[in-house]
């Protein structure tokens, strides 16, 4: 029997007197040491879900040991307040700061579709590689856990109109949760969906066996180093399973929310490039002769088969170029091709990414040329059905407050 990538389960909820903002918290993976400071300081009055996390921020510190002990016994006592559960999948429509609505399906990822090696074509994909110490401090948080909470975001590569169209008429329905969002994030609002009809329509848009043009495919947008551990503690716990314990073990999948890549609410800024120690003609010129030997043209215009183009900055002076042609699906994978090559020969040049654009023309001066990106969401899985994995980086991180937060939780023992 074919399993969907991203299907149902216990989704748990506080009780109906604590309010969303009392609740849910900003993303575990977004927030500096700071903002999450600044959180704690407001000791009984912080989200209550920041009680069960450990941030990214406070990983690999001295205190990081204590600080999952006390969340783990945390854990142990939510039971008290996680007294709502939805056996299903919550639909939400989360309003973000900027009034922009992202809409949402809350549900799980079955791990076991989903895998973050190079040359994976599974239907879970990683948008890029990723090293050891970016998912080894993360797997504490699985062991011995009694619950999860996520802000894994994961887009979809379908429209709003196919991913939620199993859910017509739901927002006439008494709603599950609304409520805004603390740190300033804005508000959401979520519908349980738990009828048949609806979660095997649902299912069916992430099984590869029946949906009728082509499975969805997913990739993290946010939380992807937290979904690689997730895999990777599965990994290791399956070692000691059955192959009938293996089926509907709780480590075998991880909360996560799906989102159209086309959703408004979904914005990915490329991470742009600043190269340190050239100006900006030598460096275009040394791009040029590159390209050329890669069999790639720089065009001054867009072409039908060019990619996006890149921007060269230096001071006042700035090109932009088309590439065409050529092996690579995305004119950042391109660039990022170049670039090591540039470097390896140059070693007193280096490069930094960042994701404002006034800073870089900024920076651009001086010896320092700066390289805009144009690569858009559509791009996402454009790169990632052509090439594998996409350009190290070159999405910059969604803003803190854009980011899921850390609201359902689900028991994983």
């Amino acid at each position: 029997m074919s399993q969907p990538c991203f299907c149902p389960g216990e989704l748990l909820l506080p009780g109906e007197p604590i309010s969303v903002e009392q609740w849910a918290c900003p993303s575990a993976g977004a927030l500096s040491r700071e903002s999450w400071q600044e959180l704690e300081a407001r000791g009984e009055n912080a989200p209550g879900a920041m009680r069960l996390l450990v941030p990214d921020a406070l990983l690999q510190r001295v205190e990081t040991g204590q600080r999952l002990a006390a969340a783990k016994a945390a854990m142990e006592r939510a039971e008290e307040t996680l007294t709502r559960a939805v056996n299903g999948v919550v639909y939400l429509e989360r309003t973000l700061p900027d009034g922009r609505v992202r809409r949402g399906l809350v549900g799980l990822v079955d791990l076991e579709q989903y895998d973050f090696a190079e040359g994976s074509r599974t239907p879970v994909r990683a948008p890029e590689a990723l090293a050891a110490r970016q998912v080894l401090p993360r797997l504490d948080r699985w062991e011995d856990a009694a619950l999860q909470s996520s802000h894994i975001l994961l887009a979809a590569d379908k429209s709003e109109a196919e991913l939620f169209a199993p859910l017509a008429d739901i927002q006439k329905e008494e709603p599950l949760y609304e409520g805004n969002l603390s740190y300033g994030g804005g508000s959401v609002k979520g519908w349980a969906v738990e009828d048949t009809a609806r979660l095997n329509a649902l299912a069916a848009l992430f099984d590869a066996e029946k949906a009728p043009e082509g499975a969805v495919l997913l990739a993290p947008v946010s939380g992807g180093e937290d979904l690689a551990a997730a895999r990777a503690f599965w990994m290791l716990a399956k070692e000691e399973l059955s192959e009938a314990e293996r089926e509907g073990h709780p480590a075998r999948f991880c909360l996560a929310e799906v989102c159209s890549i086309q959703s408004p609410g979904l914005r990915l800024a490329p991470a742009h490039r600043l190269v340190m120690g050239v100006q900006g003609l030598p460096l275009l010129a040394a791009f040029r002769t590159w390209c050329a030997g890669q069999g790639v043209r720089l065009e001054d215009e867009p072409a039908p088969e060019s990619l996006r183009p890149l921007c060269f900055v230096y001071g006042t002076w700035q090109r932009q170029v088309w590439p065409t042609g050529g092996r690579w699906p995305l004119a950042a994978g391109l660039l990022e091709a170049f670039l090591q090559d540039y470097l390896q020969a140059n070693p007193a040049c280096f490069t930094d990414r960042m994701a404002d654009e006034a800073e870089l023309r900024e920076l651009a001066a001086d010896g320092n040329t700066g390289i805009l990106l144009s690569e858009t969401n559509e791009d996402l899985f454009r790169g990632l059905c052509g090439g594998g994995f996409l350009p190290l980086g070159l999405f910059a991180p969604l803003e803190a407050r854009q980011q899921r937060y850390e609201l359902e939780c689900r028991r994983i023992r």
